[in-house]
């Protein structure tokens, strides 16, 4: 039992940090950037509007996450996502938000 609840805590603790690091407005932008196809830092900047140096350091998260890797090629290095569904799990996670949103309208609207 003790053994389960360590394996199961760890799993958890794993899932969390995977949440972490999407639970950043810029991060999620960098990788809506990247749903296309690779892009290197400048494409990111261009798709983004964010600054070169933010766009690194959340390339750099997303890459020690394991959610992105790096391409180089010749003097360029290119970014491109690990694995696609990270947006069906974005996409669902828009749905949830809205449901959640329309619960909570009719709620109010009942309660007036």
């Amino acid at each position: 039992m003790i053994r389960f609840f360590f394996v199961f805590s760890k799993s958890m603790d794993r899932l969390a940090e995977y949440f972490k690091v999407l639970s950043e407005t810029n991060r999620l932008a960098v990788l809506e950037a990247l749903q296309d196809g690779e892009l290197n830092v400048t494409g990111v900047v261009e798709r983004t509007g964010l600054s070169q140096a933010l766009v690194s350091k959340h390339l750099k998260l997303l890459m020690v996450a394991g959610l992105i890797k790096r391409k180089p090629k010749g003097s360029l290095v290119f970014y491109q996502v690990v694995n696609k569904g990270v947006f069906k799990l974005i996409a669902q996670a828009r749905k949830l938000i809205l449901t959640a949103h329309q619960q909570q309208l009719k709620a109010l609207n009942s309660s007036i």
